[in-house]
């Protein structure tokens, strides 16, 4: 019998944040297993699935600078706009006579001399938001129209293409709140706030509680069985996907920083072909109001160093064909400088996408200076667009139903 003598010897603070964990667990806590290896048959979890390939979706969180990203290099227009911001072209990575990459980001231009990357330019959406709140919403849910629908558009896919599936976790996000592009009614997706969070490096107090949570029988209490059941499904998962760590093989090319190591366990997940269909990583900082060049030439260092030691992984393991990653940011900054030495909130931006399958190139042209929206760029890919060539042609499902509407495809992707 379950009492209350048992909660008694844990330690209060650590329970607690067990239980505040919990809550980022909302899918899973509902359903008694959690479908992620083979059966005992040796079933293969993606084999009733149109394919097997996975979407990572990184999100660059503040706002990121897309004009000192993909930099136009011979406009003067760039230069009169930002006198003390501007990468100098001496020092740009340069992609072709009018575009290069900030000069943190060569491992992107040796990954785009290779054919593996694709660069979207000026992506947005008509009558722009500068909120951070309502532009990360309107990207997270596809509808920038008030009034539009709240889920999110993975959230809507999963709904619409994965309701026979059995696996709880057809998503997984690292970070410290659940995205929005999975919310829906029936979450399938499940929130970690950090890659070490099923490790318990240092916390055998809260593993030990929950075993001994785990080892007494039911009682008529509801809320200490759902106590119960949470601890006994959290030990699941974390056996599961300590399973998927046990023989790590990935490359040494991570770095000990947050971002990358959330990489590294997406990479683990892919080849152990744990059957989570999309993960969603976020690196923050990109706000750069002021003091702008040194933090955010480091951050743009990190995605790019980031990304590419996870697609030389997942290539070495022969899992990079079936992986498409997707980068965005909410909103880009305006075109001028400011007098804090920053960039404010701005409107079209830069997205890069990387994949087995990515026909590489720069799609959507140079930034127009001279044609300005108060300030701000105009926008010539509509980011829905993007969207919808990912749900067509890498997760094979009709774009519409998902979006609401018809929206042009981008040739991004080979069959």
């Amino acid at each position: 019998m379950m009492n209350n003598h048992v909660i008694s010897h844990l330690d209060r603070r650590r329970f607690l944040g067990v239980a505040a964990l919990t809550t980022t667990l909302p899918s899973f806590l509902a359903r008694t297993g959690l479908a992620m290896q083979p059966d005992d048959e040796g079933t293969d979890p993606f084999s009733t699935w149109p394919n097997d390939r996975v979407l990572v979706v990184v999100q660059l969180a503040g706002g990121n600078d897309g004009l000192n990203t993909l930099i136009p290099y011979e406009n003067d227009a760039y230069y009169q706009a930002r006198p003390k911001l501007a990468i100098p072209a001496s020092e740009t990575l340069k992609l072709n006579d009018q575009l290069g990459l900030h000069p943190r980001m060569d491992d992107f231009l040796h990954l785009y001399d290779e054919g593996g990357l694709a660069i979207l330019n000026n992506v947005g959406y008509p009558n722009p938001n500068r909120s951070h709140f309502r532009a990360t919403e309107i990207w997270e849910t596809a509808a920038p129209q008030p009034g539009g629908p709240t889920t999110g558009w993975i959230g809507r896919y999963f709904d619409h293409e994965c309701r026979g599936m059995d696996s709880p976790m057809l998503g997984l996000q690292i970070g410290d709140r659940m995205a929005q592009t999975f919310e829906h009614p029936q979450p399938r997706a499940v929130t970690i706030p950090h890659p070490d969070l099923f490790t318990w490096p240092n916390e055998p107090t809260i593993a030990q509680g929950l075993r001994r949570l785990n080892n007494v029988q039911p009682t008529t209490n509801s809320t200490l069985d759902f106590i119960q059941r949470v601890s006994n499904q959290t030990l699941d998962l974390s056996r599961r996907i300590q399973h998927a760590l046990a023989n790590d093989s990935s490359s040494n090319d991570y770095l000990p920083f947050a971002f990358q190591q959330a990489l590294r366990l997406v990479a683990r997940m892919i080849v152990n072909r744990i059957p989570t269909r999309v993960y969603y990583v976020s690196l923050g900082g990109f706000d750069t109001h002021a003091n702008q060049s040194i933090r955010h030439a480091a951050l743009l260092q990190e995605v790019s160093q980031g990304l590419t030691a996870f697609r030389n992984d997942l290539l070495k393991s022969g899992h990079w064909d079936r992986t498409l990653v997707m980068t965005f940011s909410e909103f880009g900054r305006r075109v001028a400088e400011n007098q804090s030495g920053g960039t404010d909130h701005g409107a079209a931006n830069t997205m890069f996408m990387l994949g087995g399958k990515i026909r590489p190139g720069i799609y959507g042209g140079p930034p127009d200076l001279e044609h300005l929206d108060e300030g701000d760029l105009k926008h010539r890919l509509d980011f829905r667009s993007v969207y919808a060539t990912i749900l067509r042609d890498w997760l094979t499902t009709d774009p519409k139903a998902i979006l609401g509407e018809d929206q042009p495809t981008l040739p991004l992707l080979t069959t």
